[in-house]
């Protein structure tokens, strides 16, 4: 089964003196299950597809389809809802609150959900906190944590909302080698034992090897 399917999707960015086309035609098939990466240099349309994927952009054209659903012919709303019930994101830069504390971070996307108890909230931050061994971290700040463990917070605020898919831009780019490794390792048990679907951008030719599949790119459009 096809969890998300991308069929005719261009982009193009305009501006008074340039246009410049992101993406071009691209036809995507990703099944239930697979960790797939995406690579290609720089400024080749890779950042563009994710966040068209993760429905936090819209193409200029083109259907884009999740979990059956056709998400092209839905409204702003409706999008949010989707986005926030079905897909977890991961950032190269972590994208966490410096003011918030750990706990406080993660539980950010459960803010936006209806009909969860405060018990089952506390509930969901409490397992994701555990499963990624950060319950000790649970008070702190993200500014007395290491690059590593903002990572892990940012994979559990992609968790606590029980994602079928999760997209990741660059998770490891601002991690040292060991980091790195770690941050890979996690998401391969997330994706072998959780069954997430999880695509990756990536520069890493070693950690892409480690993925299902890849998928690169050269200006705006699939070459391999």
């Amino acid at each position: 089964m096809n969890i998300i399917e991308l069929r005719g999707i261009s982009k193009v960015y305009r501006t008074k003196e340039i246009e410049t086309t992101a993406l071009e035609n691209v036809n995507i098939s990703i099944e239930k299950g697979e960790f797939v990466s995406i690579m290609g240099p720089s400024g080749c349309g890779k950042s563009t597809l994710l966040n068209i994927m993760g429905l936090l952009d819209k193409p200029e054209s083109g259907e884009i389809r999740l979990l059956g659903t056709d998400c092209s012919t839905l409204g702003d709303n409706a999008l949010s809802r989707f986005r926030n019930e079905h897909i977890g994101f991961v950032f190269q830069s972590f994208h966490l609150i410096p003011s918030l504390d750990v706990e406080s971070n993660i539980e950010m996307p459960l803010d936006y959900r209806a009909g969860i108890s405060a018990s089952e909230r506390t509930k969901r931050v409490t397992d994701v906190l555990e499963r990624l061994d950060i319950s000790h971290r649970r008070r702190h700040k993200p500014g007395q944590l290491s690059g590593g463990q903002c990572q892990r917070v940012a994979i559990a605020r992609a968790l606590v909302g029980r994602p079928s898919i999760i997209l990741a831009d660059e998770p490891t780019g601002n991690l040292d080698s060991r980091m790195g490794a770690e941050v890979m390792e996690l998401l391969h048990t997330l994706n072998r034992e959780d069954g997430i679907t999880i695509v990756m951008v990536t520069h890493n030719e070693e950690q892409a090897r480690q993925t299902d599949r890849i998928i690169r790119f050269f200006d705006g459009r699939i070459v391999s």
